[in-house]
């Protein structure tokens, strides 16, 4: 069984390495780049669910809960004060969480 020796500089295998990493990078951001122009594909979901939290169910869910805190106050039940605050607070929060996501983050 023959041998056979390949004698191969250093200088060449570092000029090799260099190339690989560079092409290696070149590859890499050729190959981000267009998934950086796409829209996530989870977008569209979450925004029917924001939509969905914080328009018609919220302020039908808000208008429920406000009525029902209402009549506790009416009719002088421990702690009504509170649960309505509460209530007001947390319908608050749902109707205009776009709003408050929008101001913090930017839209």
């Amino acid at each position: 069984m023959t041998r056979i020796r390949l004698r191969i500089s250093a200088k060449t295998l570092h000029s090799s390495r260099t190339f690989l990493i560079r092409g290696g990078v070149l590859l890499l951001c050729l190959s981000i780049y267009p998934l950086a122009a796409h829209a996530s594909p989870f977008d569209s979901g979450i925004t029917s669910i924001q939509t969905l939290f914080t328009g018609t169910i919220a302020k039908a869910a808000a208008l429920i809960a406000i009525v029902i805190g209402g009549f506790g106050f009416a009719f002088g039940e421990p702690g009504a004060k509170k649960n309505l605050a509460g209530v007001a607070m947390g319908s608050g929060i749902a109707i205009m969480a776009t709003n408050v996501l929008t101001w913090l983050w930017g839209g």
